[in-house]
Protein backbone atom coordinates (compact mmCIF):
# COMPACT_ATOMS: atom_id res chain seq x y z
CA UNK A 1 0.00 0.00 0.00
CA UNK A 2 1.74 3.43 -1.00
CA UNK A 3 2.07 5.81 1.82
CA UNK A 4 -0.43 8.73 0.30
CA UNK A 5 1.76 11.57 2.25
CA UNK A 6 4.56 11.57 0.59
CA UNK A 7 2.99 10.55 -3.13
CA UNK A 8 3.82 14.60 -4.48
CA UNK A 9 1.69 14.70 -7.57
CA UNK A 10 2.76 18.41 -9.40
CA UNK A 11 0.90 20.00 -12.34
CA UNK A 12 3.96 21.15 -14.79
CA UNK A 13 4.27 24.72 -15.69
CA UNK A 14 3.28 26.23 -18.37
CA UNK A 15 5.25 28.13 -20.65
CA UNK A 16 4.75 30.17 -23.70
CA UNK A 17 7.47 31.67 -25.60
CA UNK A 18 6.88 34.87 -27.64
CA UNK A 19 9.15 35.01 -30.69
CA UNK A 20 8.91 35.29 -34.20
CA UNK A 21 12.65 34.16 -34.74
CA UNK A 22 12.66 30.76 -35.16
CA UNK A 23 16.01 30.35 -33.98
CA UNK A 24 15.68 31.92 -31.14
CA UNK A 25 12.35 30.50 -29.68
CA UNK A 26 13.66 27.00 -30.58
CA UNK A 27 16.89 27.88 -28.50
CA UNK A 28 14.65 28.96 -25.68
CA UNK A 29 12.66 26.04 -26.05
CA UNK A 30 15.73 23.74 -25.73
CA UNK A 31 17.72 25.58 -23.27
CA UNK A 32 14.98 25.72 -20.62
CA UNK A 33 13.15 22.96 -21.76
CA UNK A 34 15.42 20.29 -21.43
CA UNK A 35 16.70 21.96 -18.02
CA UNK A 36 13.08 22.07 -16.46
CA UNK A 37 12.62 18.51 -17.24
CA UNK A 38 9.28 17.36 -16.45
CA UNK A 39 8.56 20.04 -14.03
CA UNK A 40 7.36 22.90 -17.03
CA UNK A 41 6.05 22.07 -20.48
CA UNK A 42 6.42 24.69 -23.39
CA UNK A 43 3.10 25.49 -24.21
CA UNK A 44 2.89 27.45 -27.54
CA UNK A 45 5.60 29.26 -29.13
CA UNK A 46 3.61 32.29 -30.67
CA UNK A 47 4.82 34.31 -33.90
CA UNK A 48 3.03 37.33 -33.50
CA UNK A 49 0.82 39.84 -30.63
CA UNK A 50 -2.39 38.03 -31.78
CA UNK A 51 -1.13 34.89 -31.18
CA UNK A 52 0.57 35.51 -27.72
CA UNK A 53 -2.58 37.44 -26.44
CA UNK A 54 -4.69 34.07 -27.47
CA UNK A 55 -1.84 32.13 -25.89
CA UNK A 56 -2.38 33.71 -22.92
CA UNK A 57 -6.27 33.21 -22.24
CA UNK A 58 -6.11 29.56 -23.83
CA UNK A 59 -2.83 28.34 -21.83
CA UNK A 60 -2.91 30.34 -18.78
CA UNK A 61 0.83 30.27 -18.46
CA UNK A 62 2.87 30.55 -15.68
CA UNK A 63 5.89 31.96 -17.37
CA UNK A 64 5.78 33.70 -20.65
CA UNK A 65 9.41 34.55 -22.15
CA UNK A 66 8.79 37.58 -24.57
CA UNK A 67 11.92 38.60 -26.98
CA UNK A 68 12.24 41.50 -26.11
CA UNK A 69 14.22 42.34 -29.53
CA UNK A 70 10.77 41.32 -31.83
CA UNK A 71 9.10 43.89 -33.20
CA UNK A 72 6.05 42.36 -34.20
CA UNK A 73 5.71 41.45 -30.37
CA UNK A 74 4.86 44.85 -28.85
CA UNK A 75 5.80 45.16 -25.38
CA UNK A 76 3.78 47.67 -24.29
CA UNK A 77 0.41 45.60 -25.43
CA UNK A 78 1.71 42.85 -24.01
CA UNK A 79 2.56 44.38 -20.73
CA UNK A 80 -0.66 46.24 -20.48
CA UNK A 81 -1.92 42.91 -20.97
CA UNK A 82 0.11 41.53 -18.38
CA UNK A 83 -0.90 43.59 -15.81
CA UNK A 84 -4.67 43.71 -16.60
CA UNK A 85 -4.78 40.16 -16.24
CA UNK A 86 -5.77 37.98 -12.89
CA UNK A 87 -4.14 34.76 -13.86
CA UNK A 88 -0.38 34.49 -11.86
CA UNK A 89 2.15 34.42 -14.03
CA UNK A 90 5.93 35.47 -14.72
CA UNK A 91 7.34 37.11 -17.66
CA UNK A 92 10.91 37.66 -18.97
CA UNK A 93 11.93 39.68 -21.25
CA UNK A 94 14.82 38.25 -23.56
CA UNK A 95 17.70 39.96 -26.01
CA UNK A 96 19.64 38.44 -28.73
CA UNK A 97 21.15 42.29 -28.90
CA UNK A 98 21.51 43.05 -25.28
CA UNK A 99 23.70 41.58 -22.89
CA UNK A 100 22.06 42.65 -19.65
CA UNK A 101 20.05 43.25 -18.15
CA UNK A 102 17.18 40.94 -18.87
CA UNK A 103 14.25 41.73 -17.17
CA UNK A 104 12.35 39.45 -15.10
CA UNK A 105 8.45 40.54 -13.90
CA UNK A 106 9.14 39.79 -10.67
CA UNK A 107 9.47 43.49 -10.46
CA UNK A 108 13.14 43.16 -10.52
CA UNK A 109 15.93 43.05 -12.92
CA UNK A 110 19.13 40.91 -13.26
CA UNK A 111 22.41 40.31 -14.22
CA UNK A 112 22.61 37.59 -17.23
CA UNK A 113 24.10 35.45 -15.24
CA UNK A 114 21.73 36.02 -12.47
CA UNK A 115 18.68 35.45 -15.27
CA UNK A 116 20.75 31.79 -15.89
CA UNK A 117 20.47 30.75 -12.35
CA UNK A 118 17.12 31.77 -12.30
CA UNK A 119 16.14 30.45 -15.30
CA UNK A 120 16.95 26.96 -14.22
CA UNK A 121 14.39 26.67 -12.03
CA UNK A 122 12.16 29.71 -11.38
CA UNK A 123 10.20 27.89 -9.27
CA UNK A 124 12.03 26.40 -6.93
CA UNK A 125 10.89 22.96 -6.86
Amino acid sequence: MKDIKNTHITTPKRVVIASANPLFARGLRKVYGDSWGEKAVVVSVSTSMEEVLSALKVYKPDLVIVDHDDRKINRETFLNSFVASDTPMRVVLVSLGEVEPVVIYDRRQLTSKQAVDWLIDPWGV
